[in-house]
């Protein structure tokens, strides 16, 4: 096998393979480069999911003629000089690869022209290869189209999706920059439909106005705290959702590193969401826009061909300070208690750093043994296990509402276990969970869980008969949802009316005709926000997959909500349907409905048995 140097061409498709993996990914490079310039108006339009075209216009400084040709060249930049300025990176460009690796693989075009300058340039470049050249009248600042992306690699385009999930992937990287950057005016449109428009006041909060609707917004808790000083300082702004307002996915989560965005996973977030330990159901994650700032010297930005991810000269110390923020804007809110009469402390850096890292292990019993200090899992929740059906006898329930529970012989009751022991009301507390006696202890049902289950198998049986029911709602819903949301939403409008929904493009919202006839009506909104992230492929990779997700998802947002106080009628009517269950003990996410506390613990605790 013969050695030999590729051509530039080769070696640049290659290259941009790093770069450009999407038209999301030229969204990102171009609009970091306009906000790098200065920018404070930033238009993005998009056509055809961005391989028909993307055009990006800002009023930035603009280019000299001069150095236009040369933006072009590999590793032409402006922000660095030498290797020592890798570790004090205040832009969010540095390498000098964007330009190159685009025009590598489109057809661009370039209209730029700096304040100082009369008239400006235009350059074409095709397939890496420069087109033409000429001056041509322009306001300061740079545009950018970039048509055909990919045109010249079409194995590339094979592994692209639709052009409606394309688009919304742009559509999240304009939302995380017009978050980081307030004070700029963003404008995105969608094949010509204005998709978002933010105000470029600096208010953080009113952009979430603009992505999640003014109800959503003025819940959030603010975030402003600075530890240390100097060149140890850590700043962290932002704002956080209350634990009462909360998403089915981690693409809510908006994470910031010197106003760079960073993808949300990792140590970060899992310190985030410490923070609200014991207060989010599983499977729900929190809402926040959170930006940390540190000197340029103590973070390294330079990891990641894309960007995306950051290591810290000091992560303990950064966790540390994350974690202690967001729970003290929780706890001043005043809808948590402090931490000695409700929880644990917070966690430090360097635990919650060797917690995040246990988390990981594959193998479960290197699990149990680095964490031979803490309980052993399930230690906890021993005493509440319910008992096998062979144990719990045989009862029977008087007709009569409220009746007593008598035993009778299991010969009488017949061999067939039942799923649920008879179960008598008592009442229910914090507007959430359900008390109630049985022969063997008494239940505490999670009113949510156990009516998420009901309507899950109700929704279950309809699809199994063919579709789901639907209802046609007297007076049409308009819903505005993020850009990106709202993209998935209309590219499924066909499959989603399989499943009971009729939604029309209303501009700048959805229009909602139908929705499935279990489905809580109060909050559209959130249930349309919880089927984007399933339409985004967190719904699982096959069909059956993605049915069942489906399915959860409906169930959840079909379901009576925690905080609803329910009569002594409806709560008789909800253990009535749960005992007809096939699998009544958990929801679909496989979190218990009920917990038992059994005579004998009753018995322990009071001191009358040991």
């Amino acid at each position: 096998m013969t050695i030999h140097i590729l051509e530039p061409t080769v070696a640049a498709q290659i290259a941009a393979g790093e770069v450009v993996e999407r038209p999301a990914s030229v969204a990102k490079e171009l609009i970091e480069n306009a906000l790098d310039a200065g920018a404070r108006r930033i238009s993005v339009e998009v056509r055809g999911g961005g391989l028909r075209e993307l055009r990006i216009q800002d009023d930035g400084c603009g280019m000299a003629q001069d150095e236009v040709t040369l933006a072009f060249e590999r590793h032409a930049t402006s922000k660095l000089r030498v290797a020592d300025d890798l570790w004090s990176i205040t832009t969010l460009g540095f390498r000098g690869e964007a330009l190159p690796s685009i025009a590598s693989v489109a057809q661009v075009v370039c209209t730029t022209r700096a304040a100082h300058e009369e008239v400006g340039t235009e350059l074409r470049i095709a397939g890496g290869e420069l087109q033409s050249r000429s001056a041509c009248g322009c306001s300061p600042g740079t545009t950018f189209s970039v048509r055909n992306l990919f045109y010249n690699v079409p194995v590339r385009r094979d592994f692209l999706r639709s052009e409606g999930t394309e688009a919304s992937a742009i559509a999240t990287i304009v939302t995380q920059y017009a978050l980081a950057y307030p004070e700029v005016r963003f404008t995105l449109l969608l094949d010509q439909r204005l998709a978002l428009q933010t105000s470029g006041s600096g208010a953080v909060r009113e952009v979430m106005v603009e992505l999640y609707g003014f109800d959503v917004a003025r819940q959030l808790l603010p975030l402003d705290v600075q530890y240390g000083e100097g060149s140890d300082s850590i700043r962290i702004q932002g704002l956080v959702s209350p634990p009462g307002v909360t998403r089915s996915s981690r693409g809510y989560l908006h994470l910031f590193v010197n106003r760079r965005a960073i993808q949300p996973r990792g140590q970060l977030v899992f310190v985030i969401e410490e923070a609200y330990h014991t207060l989010l159901m599983k499977g729900r994650h929190p809402l926040a826009v959170i930006d940390l700032r540190v000197h340029p010297g103590a973070v390294d930005v330079n990891i990641h061909p894309t960007k995306s991810e950051v290591k810290f000269r000091e992560t303990p110390r950064v966790l540390g300070a994350l974690g202690r923020s967001v729970r003290d804007a929780l706890l001043s809110s005043g809808e948590v208690r402090p931490w000695q009469d409700a929880a644990p402390p917070p966690l430090s850096g360097e635990t919650a750093q060797r917690r995040f890292e246990l988390r990981h292990l594959s193998n479960r019993e290197e699990f149990r043994q680095a964490t031979t200090p803490w309980p052993a899992e399930g230690a906890a929740d021993q005493h509440f296990a319910p008992p096998p059906a062979a144990d719990q006898g045989a009862w029977e329930r008087q007709p009569a509402a409220d009746a007593a529970l008598h035993p009778v012989p299991a010969t009488e009751a017949g061999s067939a276990p039942t799923r649920l022991p008879p179960l008598r009301v008592i009442g229910q507390i914090a507007a959430n969970y359900i008390i109630a006696e049985a022969p063997d202890g008494m239940y505490l049902i999670d009113q949510h869980a156990a009516h998420e289950r009901i309507a899950y198998e109700r929704l279950m049986a309809q699809r199994g008969q063919g579709a789901i029911d639907s209802q046609n709602l007297l007076i049409p819903q308009t819903v505005e949802l993020p850009p990106a949301s709202q993209q998935l939403i209309l590219e499924h409008l066909d499959e989603l009316a399989h499943w009971g929904f009729l939604i029309e493009d209303f501009g700048v919202g959805l229009r909602v005709r139908a929705v499935p006839s279990e489905i809580y009506k109060g909050n559209l909104a959130e249930a349309l926000l919880g089927i984007a992230d399933h339409l985004a492929g967190q719904g699982g990779e096959t069909p059956a997959d993605r049915r069942e997700a489906m399915l959860i998802t409906l169930a959840c947002h079909s379901s009576i909500r925690s905080g609803q106080t329910l009569s002594h009628e409806e709560i008789r009517e909800l253990i009535t349907q749960l005992e007809h269950c096939d699998m009544p003990r958990t929801c679909p996410h496989g979190r218990p409905t009920m917990i038992l506390v059994s005579v004998r613990q009753l018995e322990k605790q009071f001191g009358r048995v040991k």
